[in-house]
């Protein structure tokens, strides 16, 4: 039995074996990605458009999209899609940012050609009922308003702003008047110039073989799929900002919402692996100095994290945390403070 008591030994691994993807290059140009790893008999795929915030014309179209993507075709209901992917013990997730819009299957090997049945349905010929845009109007708006009575949502919008400009792709954020004003054109159109082949990455993942893969191919990779004529705009220059700091007075707040950071290096830097380190000591995890100096050692908060948000052209800093209303200059001075020691000694 485990003695408990004892503690373990640390042992350092000598080597860490990460999985190498195979690169596919599909007849229609599409490049899938398989990364054949896992015991049991499932897999996942991810579709990545490039469909984020930064293409669309009109604010919340790209998320919209990404949403409703399930919501129906000339064939099925949004019911009936629900009810045969339940069946087949598979389930679709969608996401969007700033960059990319992503759909996500989740699939039993042995039903993954039943599932990408309906998969290839739903990406291809979406309707966007009206009644189900209307419905997406109300909840959307009204979700939006209850983010924008909290700290921490007005302490996010006002770092992108500040960091990139309020009129900037990467900067513009989301109105409840902007619900209202989406119609259901707008969610044709930006679906049929942007989830398109040429605009598709794939990666396969799981246990997966050639049977997994000729799936995949047979029904996202043989021929080309939706309007090619879309060109992407290249990401604006970022405006030189003379304004640093941000304040959003919440009348009887009892947290203060903080967001500190900069815009980086992207990915392809050769510093970038020395970022991810230098990011994990300062507040990348449970252990890190803002943690242990400004939870555990001044409990002015219960939690401080630092990240790196990795956008297509470069990264975002940011130190976020939310403290007492009454801890609040204190708490930047102590981060300030943890960012100085580590930058000195």
């Amino acid at each position: 039995m485990l003695n408990r008591r004892i503690a373990p030994v640390r042992q350092i691994p000598d080597k860490i074996i990460i999985s190498k993807a195979e690169e596919i290059v599909l007849p229609n140009g599409i490049h899938l990605f398989a990364i054949n790893a896992g015991s049991e008999e499932v897999c996942k795929l991810d579709l990545n458009f490039f469909a984020g915030s930064r293409y669309q014309k009109k604010a919340v179209e790209s998320r919209a999209v990404m949403a409703m993507l399930t919501d129906g075709t000339p064939k099925l209901t949004s019911h009936q899609i629900a009810e045969r992917f339940d069946f087949y013990g598979s389930f679709c997730e969608q996401a969007t940012d700033r960059d990319f819009g992503k759909i996500s299957l989740f699939s039993l090997n042995k039903f993954l050609n039943e599932s990408l049945v309906l998969l290839e349905q739903i990406i291809k010929n979406p309707i966007f009922p009206e009644k189900e845009v209307e419905t997406y109007r109300i909840k959307g708006k009204q979700s939006l308003l209850v983010e924008l009575g909290k700290v921490t949502t007005l302490a996010r919008q006002d770092f992108f702003r500040g960091l990139f400009g309020a009129n900037h792709p990467y900067g513009i954020c989301a109105k409840p008047h902007d619900y209202s004003n989406l119609q259901r054109i707008d969610l044709v159109n930006f679906h049929q110039s942007h989830l398109t082949s040429n605009l598709c990455t794939l990666i396969l993942s799981g246990k997966i073989g050639e049977t997994e893969i000729n799936n995949v191919i047979s029904y996202f990779g043989t021929k080309a799929w939706g309007n090619h004529s879309t060109s992407l705009d290249e990401l604006p220059k970022i405006p030189a900002l003379k304004k640093k700091k941000y304040y959003s007075p919440k009348e009887d707040a009892l947290q203060s919402a903080i967001r500190i950071g900069r815009s980086l290096v992207n990915r392809k830097h050769p510093d970038y692996t020395g970022l991810v380190v230098l990011n994990t000591i300062l507040g990348g995890y449970f252990g890190s100095r803002l943690m242990k100096n400004i939870r555990e050692d001044k409990g002015y908060t219960y939690g401080i994290l630092s990240s790196i948000l990795t956008l297509k052209e470069l990264c975002v800093f940011v130190i976020g945390t939310e403290v007492g209303a009454e801890f609040t200059q204190s708490a930047l001075n102590e981060i300030y403070f943890e960012i100085s020691r580590l930058r000195n000694e």
